[in-house]
């Protein structure tokens, strides 16, 4: 389904969703207008918005392939929003086919999307899961049965920590003021 337009729209595709935005701001085609109208007023207030996201998004690939190329062949991405324009499934295809990914999102809409577009190779999975509560996501099944935690693993946490509000515990993320 990657690459494919978004269909008709739900009740929840009516209101705006970040992760759709994100996919917006990339110039890709899993986006409602609730997205878009709410993506271009972002842009009024930040013009650099988009240029933000690919960066972020280039960044991303990046480090991607360099860490697979490194020989890690497992990647825990949490808040991983949309798995779309060249995200860290399609880089490892390319570099390490034999890699397994974990999206991990505590957004029910993005966790739903990303189930819709990801292939079903049993190298890539999808779970609903909270950076603050890393107890909770580490011991998910669905991660420990994607992830053996006895090699290594790549831990992205690429544009999520602006998603923690001030008043959560930062502790909690293995962030310190």
């Amino acid at each position: 389904m990657t690459g494919e337009p978004a269909t008709t729209p739900t009740e929840a595709d009516t209101r705006p969703n970040v992760a759709r935005m994100y996919d917006y701001f990339l110039a890709g085609c899993h986006n409602f207008a609730a997205d878009r109208a709410a993506a271009e007023r972002i842009l009024e207030i930040f013009p650099d918005t988009r240029a933000a996201a690919q960066t972020n998004r280039a960044f991303l690939r990046r480090a991607v392939r360099y860490v697979a190329e490194q020989g890690v062949r497992q990647f825990l991405d949490i808040g991983a929003g949309l798995p779309t324009q060249g995200n860290v499934h399609e880089v490892l295809r390319a570099v390490a086919p034999d890699s397994r990914v974990v999206y991990v999102d505590n957004d029910e809409v993005a966790v739903a999307y990303a189930r819709r577009l990801l292939p079903t190779d049993g190298r890539t999975v999808v779970v609903q899961g909270d950076v603050r509560r890393p107890d909770e996501l580490l011991a998910d099944p669905e991660v420990r049965r994607a992830i053996d935690f006895d090699q290594p693993v790549a831990v992205l946490l690429a544009a999520v920590l602006h998603f923690v509000p001030d008043a959560d515990d930062y502790g909690g993320v293995g962030v310190r003021r």
